[in-house]
């Protein structure tokens, strides 16, 4: 081999190692970019679930109020009191025209 061969020789495998250098980086990039999306895909899911869990965790910290057999709904009480003011208003306005109708102004 010539000095001239062995030179090329030594600058084809620099040129090679360098090469490969820069497609390993390239490589190490993108799996880098990648392993970036998939955390950050990750943390997102983690923060959702982690969210949703708690609303899980306060539907059984909740006791749900089960009334018992017999006992009323808590608007019956409600409507009958103003049930009953109804009948009292009517019973008045009733009571203001039968005194009217004694007195003679109907």
């Amino acid at each position: 081999m010539t000095s001239n061969e062995i030179l090329m020789l030594a600058v084809g495998l620099f040129t090679g190692a360098q090469l490969m250098n820069l497609m390993h980086a390239v490589w190490v990039s993108r799996d880098a970019r990648r392993s970036a999306v998939e955390a950050q895909a990750a943390l997102k899911r983690a923060a959702g679930d982690h969210f949703l869990n708690g609303f899980r965790l306060y539907r059984l910290g909740v006791a749900s109020v089960v009334p018992a057999p017999g006992d009323p709904h808590p608007a019956e009480p409600l409507e009958a009191s103003v049930r009953d003011f109804e009948l009292k208003l009517w019973d008045a306005a009733d009571r203001f025209e039968d005194a009217a109708r004694r007195d003679g102004l109907l």
